[in-house]
This record gives structure tokens, C-alpha cells and sequence, in this order.
């Protein structure tokens, strides 16, 4: 025989199985030999040495040399993450190569305040990076990594993370730091963040520095669970689990553990799929998995794939944004130790949230202790079930039947509520049960087709370990010049490179199946072109031994021994869940000025990129700059329009601010100081110095752009509540001053990079050749750039601005967060265009799942098509986008050439269902599930038919296209008019 273990070491318990994968057909069995469910012990290498011998002690006739591989998944990692753990976290040295970038957006500042302090070691901001195109930002400079690198020694740190700007597409400078750091100090531990996670930079900065910060500990594991597995006899590979429900070899997970943090639910879903993969009623269908613990109860999506739905766009560990790729779990908390009161017979059951956790056997009443427990109150009405532990005797009668009917109720209510977010559709799914917990879940729900509860369902994680496939992925940015290879061919190539890598790992190449793959190209740089690929395949049973080889000989392989958990200091974060926002007022001072809060803030990140209508670049970046300067005290004012006199001296010189580049650019290209000096080389041309600023666009990260300019420790210059779009458009002359302006120009105009680099546009003949001028310097200056276009006057502010726009972005971001306060996410579509201005100035257009994406790179901006089918129906809806999205058409059938139901200059956006966020174009991919919107324009965009021309579909190259206004346009209330003092 060739056979496998699979073990799941969790918080409170270790499960394990063993297999044989070729009876895995079995109708009951399912291939499983013997199972094993155990505490979990301070001592990880114990518990797995007591799971092993448990098996073998079931299956006695067993040869230990029969077995190929133990596969282990744990949840320790993350634990220590999420628990802020000093004892297994260690300080780390985090060095940026970003040149003058990314100074705005210090390390650490989206991180907790808590594993902040923890994490923190040292950090340093030094010349390196490069640029979209291949060129350096700034050489490596080796005198300052070597000052850099005393301070690091002087410290006594002992991990490090590297992070380049664009390094996962050019390595260079992130290796060549790394061979200065480890000549240095050879017993360093060094994270290089292109091996860790792709373009995003922040998110994989976040990434390797869990990295790095778990490394030591996470080695010390790993290589505790090879020692375990030998010390038991047994000459085979320890793989682990992933994120994603493949493996890798101990020796890949040891240096990037993060690959592993939530392998744990990862492990259940798979394992429930590969329990009922021989159920005909279940074959390609999505199911919905319930993974009920003793503490707490995971739901997921099960793809027909047999893989888990995959987060958006971000995942979070511990409350740390990352782009690491990990399934969508909703958790609640219910378990089988959940406690249940009910002091007052004459009051409401309680069910939790706390829980006695792994000491239900002697805290749960039926097993002799005191506390009520939701498993003593199943066992009070189901004496028959097939879990039997305690004494059923001790509960029987003990509770009344009121309070057992509520209990029961509460339970269903809890569990139909969580599968109905996690539902892709009105129609009912089927529902997997597994985990320890799962016999206090009810055989009938809401929602879900039917209930499964398959064999061996106590120990779905250990199996889903022990059955994991292999995986092989390839991301990279490719320059593919004219005349050379296809991007269609080159994308066959990657296929193939990552059928290579998994075949090496340990797959059968012939049974890979690509699930990911996609060839974006990127704005601005001629032929170059974004590519992911990802492949699974099943494992090579006679090629794992050589496949799986542990490396790592700088760690003893003895006992992990037991690791004292040192919780860090309890500190309280600033959290919008905590603000009562029905009872939240804005800051509006005696001069009529709106002072910004971090609470205004969070309302601006939601509401600009639902403006955006799928362009204006992810907020995500200007927030945490902005944030940050008002943590540090500084003072940003927003003024009315009606007030700009006040302010001014003669006809005024007000400011619209822009940054204009690529999207993709942008998350990994942060801000310097583009704008300020942008605005310096302008105001030193024209001798005028700015009297206010305001965002050239609402949309996006654009809307924040007054704010990195006004700021009191910047230029401490007020924004007036108002932009030039109302939304986002992808050039800078679909804007209102050119629509209902004749004498306006943008020259003189100043563009800066930043970088030792900034253009004076003194004359130019128009405005469309103004945005020509700057997308060509685009290419040449790292395809990101501030803009300065030439100041309006009062008089052209009031005649073409679209007023109170930044109003409107915090109306709509209050209104989405409000709804996650009440739990009211169904109606978050309602909840939004209520906020725009009722349903007679928007409504929602469809809600569905998007099916395909469709991408091209043309004159500098991105040109795609998204194709969403509806909830419960067949119909499709197909969006086409140049940046922003540009109008929706409606199809029955394949047969129908569809309807326009909304067109641009009416605003689409496109909103996440789960968490009614926008979706950017760049985000659309498949399987994600949203809401579509549409808002009425402001009324500068429909009154004349120049302005149509400039903001309607034929601006896009969309002739004949019939535009049907999707609601009638409402002037948003000011904040200040509402919240400030009155006259």
C-alpha cells in the first residue's frame, strides 16, 4: 500500500487521518483507514507524535514504510499574528529602495496600534526602485545601506525586510541589499518582498514584514514537525498546507510562512469537497461549507472547482491589509462550547459570543462542570446524536422548554444569517457540515437545497491536508516588443512555465488545470503587459520523496518545545465601528471651516472610488498619508463655495489639483511630493501664489488631492468643496471647465515627478493638446506625475465647478459604513443612491456575478469590457470601460443584441456585495460578486451640447449610442450647510 497522513493542528484541537488515496471511491470509508481528534498541546512535536502513534495504533498491520507523505496544516502562524504574541513575533527592520517615493505613506501606518509596537524595530527609507519601464529610480547607494545596517546591528535585530519599488518585476536592487546585509550580519534573517507577494506596494511591504517577523518562529515549527515525523519512524516528506488548499514542501513554507496562514479553513473546505465529490447532487455545484469548531463557526464558498472562493481584492491578517491570495470565510461566533444563559426565565436566551473552548470536557454541564454550553442544550433535545461525550443523564430535563425551543432557534437564526451573505444567488445551496462542532447545527436551514453532514466530518481539515494538490504560479511584467511574440502566445508559455513548476514540486503534469489566468497590459509603457497564471495538479505519489526534501540544516530537529504565549500590550485602536454614527457631527469651526477628522476620512476613502465609477485610482494609499498627518495634529479645512470671497483677494487664484498616470502605477509608485512641487514651479512662473485648492476630479485617489496640498504641515491653504468632474473621466479635458467655460486654458500648467524633474507647459494651443503633451512626458517620467493646470478665477469657479462634491463623497461613504453598522448589507444599493439624492437620481441596474474580463492597452489608457450575469437569471450585462466605465447593456439571451440601459455622462459604479465597497477596473475578476449603480451627472454635463460631447459616449469613441438618463440630477447638501453655524 501507498498511504497518507494528514494532521491539522488548530488552537484547540489536532486532527489527524490516515488514507489510502486509492480507495478513495469508497462509499463510506472514503480511502479513510483511521481518524484521531486530540487536544492540542503546548508542545506542537508532542501532539503530532501522539496523533501519529494513534493511527498506527488503530491500523496495527500497517508498515510505517507504506507511508509517502504527512501533511500538516496549522493555524499557529496566524495565531501568533492575530494574538499579537511577543513571545513568537520578533522586531523587524524594514528597509525601503523607494528613492523619494513612498515617504508620505510611512512603514507600519495602516498596521494596529498593538503589533505596531510589537513588529517595529527599525526603518529606513533609502535610494533604489525602479520605475514601470525598467529604469532606476536612484542607483543603490552601498555607504547608506552600511550606515543603515550598523543601526540594524546596533539594535541587536536579527530579521529583515526588504522592499523595492516595482522589485517583483526588476529584483536587482533587493538582491543586491540583501548580499550587503547578510555579509554584514550572517545570522540575519532576510525577507526579499518580490518573493513573498506581487505589484502593490504596501500590501506586500505589510506581507514581508509578517514574513519576516514569524520566520524564526515558524522555522522552529516546521522544523519540529520533521523531527516529530522521523522521531516516529517514519522516511518520508513533510509537506504543508497553503492558503490556497495546495501544499508545499516544509523546506518553500519555512521561508514563507505567510504562504500558510489560513490554511486552517482552507483545509476544512477542501476537505468536505473531497468527502462528497462522489455525491451526484453535488457535482458542479457551488456548496457552501460550515465548519463548526468548539469556539467558533467558518462559512466559505465551495467552488464547483472544488476550490474556495477567493477574497476581492485584499485580504487582512490581524487587522493588516496584504495582496496574499486567501479563501472568503465569514466567521461567527458559535461553537459547540459557545455559552448560553438565561439568568431570568423571563428573559431572552443569550447565545455567546465567549466560549469555554477547549475545556468543554470539564467546564460543559454534561461533563460535570457549571456552564451551559450550546452542545448541552442539543444533547438536552437530541439524546440520539451521534456524538457522544459527558453524560447525557446530567442534561436531561435540566433545562425548559422554552429555553431549549430559543436556544434552537437562536442557533438556526445565527447560521441562516451567515449563509445568506454567502449565497451567490436567491436559489438555495447545498450545505456541508463539517468540524467537531456540527452536531449542534440543525438538519433544516434557510437558504440552504439541503443539509450534508458526510463521514469523517469531525476531521474534514485533516483530510482536506492529507488530499491537498499542487500548485504552480507565475507572475511577471513583460516588455514584448512589436514583431517578437504575441501576449496570446506568451501567455501559453507561462502556462506551461507553470505546469514546470508544479510538475518539480510534485505534480502529475498531465492532470494540471489552470484556475488562474489573466494578461493585463499597463498604461503608458508600450507593450508591456501584467501576467498571472495559476495551475494545480494532482500529487505524483511516486515522485514525492524526491520532490520534497527539508533543506533547512541552521535549525536542530528536536522538540519544538513549549513556547510561553506573551501577549503584547493591549492598545486601543481607533476604530469606525466604535463611532455612533447616527450621533456623529463634523467638526465645522466659528470661521464656517470643516475640520477633517480621521472619522471624515475613512467617510472620503469609501465614497471617492464609488465616485470614481471604476477609475480615479484606489483611494487606499492618499488615505493612509492624509491619515497619518491628522494623527500627527495637522489641520486640513474644507470651505463652502459661497465662501471662496472670504479668502481671496480680487478675482482669486484657485488651484484644481491633479495626479494623472497609470492606475497600476500608482499602488506601487507612492506619492512624493509631486504636487507641492509641481505648485512651486508654477506659482515661481507666474508670480501668483494659490489662495485655495480643490481636486481637478471627486473620483478615486483624485479626490484626496486637495489634501496633500493643503494640509497645515504642507501649504496650510483651505479645499473648497467642489471638483470639476462630479465623478472620475480618464483625461484631463473631459472636465466642466471645458464645458462651460470658452476663455479657460490649462496653460500655463506644471507637471513634476518628484524626482528632479518638473515641466512648465507655458503656452499651448488647446486643452486636448495640453493632455497629449502631459501623457507624452508620462512615459518619460515614470508614468506618474502631479499636475498643476492654470489657476480659475472666483468667477470661473462659480460658473463650472460641480459643487459640494466632497459632500457627496462623505455622504456616500457614511452611508455604506452606516449599513455595515446595522448589518444591513442587502440594502446597501438603497442605503447608497438614498445618499446620492433618492431613487430619482439613481438606481440600481443589476446585481450578479462577474463571468469574464476583458483588457487592452490603447494610446496610453486601458480599454476593456466587463461581462456580469444577474442573480437568478440569465441575463448578462456588458460594461465596457476606457479607465472609467462608460455605459451598460443588457442581454437576455445570446440571441439578443441587448439594451443601454445607462451611458456616461451618467455615473456607473460598480460595488462589491459583501462589502459595498467600488470595485476599480483594475479589481474586475472573475467570480466576484456586485452590485452595478447608476447616479444622475451633474447638470453641467447634460445642459449643453458641447458639454455631452466632451463627457457623453462619443468622447469615447462610442457613436449611435442612445443615452437614456438613468435618474434626474439632485444638488448634494453641503456638510457645512448642514452641520456649521447659521446666519
Amino acid at each position: 500500500m501507498s498511504l497518507l497522513i494528514g494532521i491539522d493542528v488548530g488552537g484547540t484541537n489536532t486532527d489527524s487521518v490516515l488514507i489510502d488515496p486509492k480507495k478513495t471511491t469508497e462509499s463510506t470509508k472514503r480511502g479513510v483507514l483511521a481518524w484521531n481528534k486530540s487536544t492540542t498541546t503546548a508542545d506542537v512535536s508532542d501532539g503530532i507524535e501522539s496523533a501519529i502513534d494513534s493511527l498506527f495504533k488503530q491500523v496495527p498491520e500497517v508498515d510505517k514504510s507504506e507511508i509517502l507523505a504527512v501533511t500538516i496544516g496549522t493555524t499557529h502562524f496566524i495565531n501568533a499574528v492575530i494574538e499579537k504574541d511577543k513571545a513568537r513575533l520578533e522586531k523587524v527592520a524594514l528597509l525601503r529602495l523607494c528613492g523619494p517615493y513612498s515617504r508620505n505613506s510611512p512603514p507600519f501606518a495602516d498596521f494596529p496600534k498593538g503589533l505596531k509596537l510589537i513588529l517595529e524595530g527599525y526603518v529606513g527609507l533609502l535610494d533604489g526602485g525602479h520605475y514601470v519601464h525598467g529604469d532606476p529610480v536612484k542607483p543603490i547607494n552601498k555607504t547608506e545601506v552600511l550606515t543603515h545596517v550598523e543601526k540594524i546591528k546596533e539594535l541587536g535585530l536579527k530579521a529583515v525586510a526588504l522592499v523595492g519599488q516595482f522589485s517583483p518585476m526588476v529584483k536587482d536592487h533587493e538582491d543586491e541589499v540583501a548580499a550587503i546585509i547578510a555579509e554584514e550580519i550572517p545570522d540575519v534573517k532576510i525577507v526579499k518582498s518580490y518573493e513573498v507577494a506581487g505589484i502593490g506596494f504596501l500590501e506586500r511591504e505589510n506581507a514581508a514584514v509578517l514574513n519576516a517577523a514569524i520566520l524564526r518562529f515558524a522555522k522552529k515549527v516546521i522544523s519540529s514537525f520533521n523531527s516529530a515525523v522521523s522521531r516516529r519512524g517514519l522516511n518520508c516528506p513533510v509537506l504543508l498546507t497553503q492558503n490556497d488548499g495546495t501544499v508545499v514542501s516544509s523546506d518553500v513554507a519555512s521561508k514563507i510562512p505567510i504562504s500558510t496562514f489560513s490554511s486552517g479553513a482552507t483545509n476544512s473546505m477542501r476537505g468536505a469537497s473531497f468527502l462528497c465529490r462522489n455525491d451526484e447532487s453535488l457535482k458542479d455545484r457551488s456548496v457552501i461549507v460550515v465548519d463548526v469548531g468548539g469556539t467558533t463557526t467558518d462559512v466559505g464558498l465551495l467552488l464547483a472547482t472544488g476550490f474556495p472562493r477567493q477574497a476581492a481584492t485584499h485580504s487582512y491578517v490581524g487587522g493588516v491589509r496584504m495582496n496574499f491570495s486567501m479563501p472568503h470565510v465569514e466567521s461567527i461566533g458559535l461553537g459547540g462550547g459557545t455559552i448560553v444563559r438565561n439568568s431570568n426565565h423571563n428573559e431572552k436566551v443569550t447565545i455567546g459570543p465567549d466560549s469555554v473552548g477547549n475545556e468543554i470536557l470539564e467546564r460543559s454541564i454534561v461533563c460535570g462542570g457549571d456552564s451551559i454550553t450550546v452542545s448541552d442544550v442539543t444533547f438536552a433535545y437530541n439524546q440520539d446524536s451521534d456524538i457522544h461525550f459527558g453524560n447525557f443523564d446530567l442534561v436531561k430535563e435540566r433545562f425548559s422548554s422554552c429555553m431549549i425551543e430559543e436556544t434552537r432557534e437562536g442557533v438556526k437564526r445565527m447560521l441562516e444569517t451567515i449563509i445568506d451573505r454567502m449565497r451567490t444567488s436567491p436559489e438555495p445551496l447545498p450545505v456541508l457540515l463539517v468540524g467537531g462542532g456540527s452536531f449542534i447545527v440543525p438538519t433544516e436551514l434557510e437558504g440552504a437545497s439541503a443539509v450534508h453532514r458526510p463521514p469523517f466530518y469531525s476531521v474534514a481539515n485533516a483530510i482536506g491536508a492529507a488530499m491537498s494538490k499542487i500548485s504552480g504560479t507565475i507572475n511577471l511584467i513583460k516588455v514584448l516588443p512589436a514583431g517578437t511574440i504575441s501576449k496570446e502566445d506568451f501567455l501559453k508559455q507561462c502556462i506551461e512555465d507553470a505546469k514546470d513548476i508544479a510538475q518539480k514540486r510534485g505534480a502529475l503534469r498531465d492532470s494540471t488545470v489552470v484556475i488562474e489566468m489573466s494578461h493585463d497590459p499597463i498604461p503608458y509603457i508600450a507593450d508591456t503587459f501584467q501576467f498571472h497564471v495559476k495551475v494545480v495538479g494532482e500529487v505524483d505519489y511516486s515522485n514525492l520523496k524526491s520532490a520534497f526534501v527539508f533543506e533547512d540544516t541552521s535549525i536542530s530537529v528536536e522538540s519544538g518545545g513549549q513556547i510561553v504565549k506573551e501577549v503584547g500590550e493591549v492598545i486601543e485602536d481607533f476604530s469606525i465601528d466604535n463611532i455612533n454614527l447616527k450621533e456623529y457631527i463634523p467638526t465645522i469651526n466659528s470661521n464656517n471651516e470643516w475640520i477633517i477628522s480621521e472619522v471624515d476620512l475613512e467617510f472620503f476613502r469609501i465614497g471617492t472610488y464609488i465616485l470614481g465609477c471604476g477609475g480615479g485610482g484606489t483611494p487606499h494609499p492618499c488615505f493612509l498619508d492624509i491619515r497619518h498627518l491628522v494623527r500627527n495634529g495637522d489641520t486640513i479645512r474644507i470651505i463652502d463655495m459661497k465662501d471662496i470671497k472670504k479668502y481671496i483677494k480680487g478675482e482669486g487664484t484657485i488651484i484644481p489639483v491633479a495626479f494623472c498616470g497609470s492606475p497600476t502605477v500608482a499602488v506601487e509608485q507612492l506619492k512624493a511630493q509631486e504636487l507641492l512641487e509641481a505648485t512651486t514651479a508654477l506659482s515661481n512662473f507666474t508670480g501668483r501664489q494659490p489662495d485655495l485648492f480643490f481636486p481637478l476630479e471627486i473620483g478615486g485617489g483624485q479626490g484626496f488631492t486637495g489634501f496633500e496640498v493643503g494640509a497645515s504641515s504642507r501649504m496650510n491653504i483651505p479645499i473648497v468643496d467642489c471638483d470639476l468632474m462630479g465623478r472620475a473621466y480618464p483625461t484631463l479635458w473631459q472636465t466642466t471647465c471645458n464645458a462651460c467655460l470658452d476663455d479657460y486654458s490649462f496653460s500655463p500648467g506644471a507637471v513634476s515627478n518628484s524626482n528632479g524633474n518638473s515641466l512648465i507647459v507655458s503656452e499651448i494651443a488647446n486643452n486636448v493638446l495640453f493632455e497629449r503633451v502631459v501623457r507624452i512626458a508620462l512615459t518619460e517620467l515614470g508614468t506618474f506625475v502631479g499636475v498643476i493646470s492654470n489657476p480659475l478665477s472666483h468667477r470661473q469657479v462659480e460658473q463650472c465647478a460641480v459643487a459640494n462634491s466632497l459632500s457627496l463623497a462623505w455622504r456616500i461613504g457614511r452611508a455604506v459604513i452606516q449599513a455595515k453598522q446595522e448589518s444591513d448589507i442587502e440594502n446597501l444599493p438603497s442605503r447608497i443612491i438614498d445618499a446620492v439624492g433618492g431613487p430619482q437620481a439613481g438606481k440600481r441596474l443589476m446585481t450578479g456575478k462577474i463571468i469574464d474580463v476583458f483588457r487592452k492597452l490603447h494610446k496610453g489608457y486601458v480599454f476593456g469590457e466587463v461581462l456580469i450575469e444577474e442573480v437568478g437569471s440569465k441575463r448578462q450585462m456588458v460594461i465596457p470601460f476606457k479607465n472609467e466605465n462608460i455605459y451598460c447593456k443588457v442581454k437576455n439571451d445570446e440571441e439578443d443584441p441587448g439594451e443601454i440601459v445607462c451611458s456616461v455622462p451618467d455615473l456607473i459604479s460598480v460595488i462589491e456585495v459583501d462589502t459595498g465597497e467600488a470595485v476599480g477596473t483594475p479589481d474586475y475578476k472573475y467570480g466576484l460578486m456586485v452590485h452595478v449603480l447608476g447616479f444622475a451627472p451633474s447638470h453641467q454635463w447634460t445642459s449643453t451640447k458641447k458639454a455631452f460631447d466632451i463627457g457623453g459616449p462619443e468622447s469615447f469613441e462610442f457613436y449611435g449610442v442612445e443615452y437614456k438618463p438613468v435618474g434626474e440630477y439632485t444638488k448634494p447638501v453641503s456638510v457645512i450647510e448642514e452641520f456649521g453655524k447659521k446666519p
